[in-house]
């Protein structure tokens, strides 16, 4: 039974053999008869392919060279554009001729300023309601411990504060001699309050290091750029505006600011105020590679506390806010916050220190608002003025130049002489130059 199957397979292998073998004679045979006719067919195949890889590789590198050539442009017009962005006031006003800025819509108005008028006594009611203990009078913790201050030690006062219903001022941070608060103005973005004192600092050395914009530049490394590119041309109210960029940590674009600034030195109630708001210049296009921050405004009040600009000792409040425009970290707005604000704010009195040391040493006299002194700054002239008038009424029976004038009445003539300095002044009469008074104030 076992043997027929293996002779079945036996021949079916045979049959197998065969076929292969009459398969390959018929190959081998048509190979050699046919040789010449298979080798014509071949090379005329790989002649196709190889002309058709011949001019996809040419259709290739002419796209190409084709958009090369469009990356070249694009990159020439984008250097053109730097080059006309970097310098635009020269050909605006070279070639245009036309100034676009408007500077009675834009310019910091009188009102605005005088809302900070009593910011001195606005703080003083805040540290009152904010951080002061109600039951011991001693200063709470705000965020550490700052020594010669006599804290709270009453129960649950120690780590956190009682905040005030009736007030959005927060206390946030304490260093020496600087407190802070800050206030949510909107989601993830606070306004600032700084008040400091210094007791070894004058009012005017403060405002120079604050206004110079060349000595800014050597104390502050983080100004890049800090350069007045517009006055004001009614030159009334000392008005700038200035550009500004500031330098930014690493992986973060710098930011730069265009703002408008007016200081205001007021000799009545012993204030200098300086006020910055963030405009739009036509000299100041936005720069592709810095982070335009398009809402900022600050106003400082500085006080002396001696009630002299020219001597030691003085506090002031300074409000601010600024939106980068970007959606920042919580972690990078403290940052800023509570290092990069108390290190500038450092950096700016110890810069004030060094400047009136150096004024000492070279002699120089008090030359801060002085030196850019204008009639209408102080004590803005009155545009309808009657200089025969005011002369004869100066010479009065007494005599005394009106001294008989109380300080109320002082203080509003000198409110209505302000407000009419926000507008532009009536030419007056040649010879009223030649009053000994005109020149002063």
């Amino acid at each position: 039974m076992l043997q027929r199957p293996t002779v079945m397979m036996m021949k079916q292998n045979l049959s197998y053999k065969l076929v292969l073998s009459r398969l390959n004679n018929y190959i081998a045979t048509n190979l050699k008869n046919r040789s010449d006719t298979i080798l014509r067919l071949w090379a005329a195949q790989c002649e196709n392919i190889v002309a058709q890889r011949f001019r996809r590789g040419q259709q290739v590198l002419s796209l190409y060279a084709k958009i090369w050539e469009d990356r070249a442009l694009k990159e020439l017009f984008f250097r053109l554009r730097r080059q006309v962005h970097r310098h635009a006031k020269g050909l605006m006003l070279g070639s245009v001729g036309v100034y676009a800025f408007d500077w009675d819509s834009e310019r910091i108005t009188l009102d605005s300023i005088r809302m900070h008028f009593d910011e001195m006594d606005n703080v003083r009611r805040l540290q009152k309601d904010s951080i002061i203990c109600s039951n011991c009078n001693r200063r709470k913790i705000i965020d550490c411990r700052v020594e010669g201050i006599v804290y709270c030690t009453c129960s649950k006062e120690i780590l956190k504060y009682a905040a005030c219903e009736d007030n959005e001022w927060k206390p946030y941070l304490e260093r020496k001699n600087m407190i802070v608060w800050r206030r949510e103005e909107r989601p993830g973005l606070y306004a600032y309050k700084v008040y400091a004192s210094y007791p070894d600092v004058s009012a005017d050395d403060f405002l120079f290091v604050q206004t110079d914009t060349t000595y800014r530049k050597v104390w502050d490394k983080s100004a890049i750029t800090l350069e007045v590119v517009d006055n004001d041309p009614t030159n009334i109210t000392k008005s700038q505006v200035i550009y500004w960029e500031m330098l930014w940590p690493k992986l973060f674009a710098n930011r730069d600011y265009v703002f408008n600034r007016r200081y205001l030195v007021d000799n009545s109630r012993k204030l200098i105020v300086i006020a910055n708001k963030s405009i739009v210049h036509p000299c100041c296009p936005v720069k592709p590679n810095n982070q335009r921050v398009r809402e900022y405004w600050s106003y400082m009040v500085i006080k002396p506390s001696t009630n002299n600009f020219k001597k030691p000792g003085l506090e002031y409040v300074l409000t601010y806010f600024d939106n980068p425009g970007v959606v920042l970290p919580p972690a990078i707005t403290s940052w800023v916050a509570q290092k990069q604000m108390p290190d500038f704010l450092n950096k700016l009195y110890c810069a004030t220190l060094e400047y009136a040391k150096q004024r000492k040493e070279d002699d120089v006299v008090y030359n801060c608002w002085d030196r850019v002194l204008d009639p209408g700054f102080e004590y803005p002239p009155d545009p309808t003025i009657n200089y025969e008038e005011s002369d004869s009424d100066d010479r009065g029976d007494d005599g005394s130049n009106g001294n008989s004038r109380d300080k109320s009445e002082k203080d509003n003539s000198l409110d209505e002489q302000m407000d009419e300095a926000d507008t532009a002044p009536k030419k007056s009469s040649w010879w009223s130059y030649l009053l000994p008074y005109h020149y002063f104030a």
